[in-house]
């Protein structure tokens, strides 16, 4: 039997700029209703730092997305603070027709308005944080006062939480959830993106790079994503024609790690070229000879995958919850977080080797078929559903 389910996420298909989350929830809407089942989103107008999609009810592959004007655009991307307007009403019309909601991402108020018409209407909730559930790196005394009087409620209605790594498990055991409400779900990937990808060497002539060795960090630039210690590690290579390509929006530390590029002489070797999506975000995966992504208290991360499935194998920190699969597939290399020099001897290693990196691709590329395509994470997504409902 189908059900009906209404999905609470603040930003959605097509903000993009504002990292995995609208672009993983876009992804299982998508895949659960070509499972048959009724999809409606509630989410808000965000788009990118300086734009909005458009208010109002549409229709997408089947999917009904309402979108509530934020208060704010600004509010909304430099502080993650969602103020939508006739949140109330628009949830309590979703959610008074769904058998579950499934709320995404933690700090915003459209998960306590989906908390009191899912008391109204006694509809069970689904939580997927996706690493947002701790408060971390920004605005800790802030996260703390909400997460007490407005998290802590939503927390204790839940009926069942998603984690998407074994990381993310242990987070839910230090929040105090019990285990037995605890199910592990990977995040899902769109292969068919990658199978087609763009004319090779594309993005390498749009920069200018030639033939030289490119290193890939594409992410969000926030303090916890390791991009400064990526740049001493490519301070450190034994290569000194390898460039670095740092794509991603800028959440306050670019202007701070261009001048540590000035400061370790590194000039042209590293080019910051700010977000990057679609063909030409494709193109940056499939052009790279490695990807890197040194972050820590990473839940996930796409980034790796996408970049295997594009033909680019990855050196990841050992603080990433993607890591722990990353080795399993023997698709890359782990390195412990700040290790500059550590990440540079990886980073030489990986250079010199270019059949290592073919056979590492080759191996993840198999994994993420086993392990990540939507039809599989959207079954074992309505598998939870149907306990929590049961319950």
């Amino acid at each position: 039997m189908s059900l009906k389910i209404a999905m609470v996420v603040p930003y959605f298909q097509p903000a993009w700029a504002y990292g995995g989350i609208p672009r993983l929830a876009y992804g299982l809407s998508r895949a659960l209703q070509l499972r048959g089942n009724e999809l409606r989103v509630v989410t808000t107008d965000a788009l990118d730092a300086h734009s909005r999609t458009s208010a109002g009810v549409e229709q997408h592959h089947g999917i009904e997305i309402h979108r509530l004007s934020n208060l704010s655009n600004q509010l909304a991307y430099q502080h993650q603070l969602f103020l939508p307007r006739g949140a109330a009403d628009a949830l309590e019309a979703a959610v008074s027709q769904a058998d579950v909601v499934h709320l995404h991402g933690w700090w915003h108020l459209l998960n306590n308005y989906a908390l009191s018409a899912a008391a109204r209407h006694q509809v069970p909730i689904v939580v997927t944080p996706n690493g947002t559930l701790l408060p971390l790196e920004r605005k800790l005394a802030v996260k703390s006062l909400w997460h007490r009087f407005l998290g802590a409620p939503v927390q204790q209605a839940a009926s069942r939480w998603i984690a998407v790594s074994r990381a993310e498990v242990n987070q839910f055991a230090r929040a105090g959830i019990a285990a037995d409400r605890i199910h592990l779900i990977y995040n899902g990937l769109d292969l068919g993106e990658f199978e087609e990808l763009p004319e090779r060497g594309s993005f390498r002539r749009q920069e200018g790079l030639g033939d030289a060795p490119m290193l890939l960090y594409l992410g969000k630039l926030t303090p916890r994503k390791g991009v400064d210690h990526l740049i001493e590690a490519l301070s450190r290579l034994q290569n000194p024609d390898a460039r670095l390509i740092v794509a991603g929006n800028d959440m306050g530390v670019r202007a701070g790690l261009e001048q540590r590029v000035r400061s370790l002489e590194l000039g042209e070797r590293v080019r910051f070229v700010g977000l990057v999506t679609g063909e030409r975000r494709r193109s940056a995966l499939a052009d790279a000879d490695v990807l890197v992504y040194p972050s820590s208290d990473e839940i996930f991360g796409l980034v790796p995958f996408e970049g295997l499935l594009a033909g680019t194998p990855a050196v990841v920190s050992d603080d990433c919850g993607c890591g722990e699969l990353v080795a399993q597939a023997r698709a890359g290399e782990l390195v412990r977080f700040g290790d500059s020099t550590a990440l540079a001897r990886s980073l030489d290693r990986l250079l010199a080797d270019a059949e290592r990196r073919r056979r590492m691709v080759s191996r993840g590329r198999a994994f993420i078929q086993r392990h990540f395509a939507w039809p599989r994470i959207a079954l074992q997504t309505e598998s939870v559903y149907r306990v929590a409902i049961a319950d």
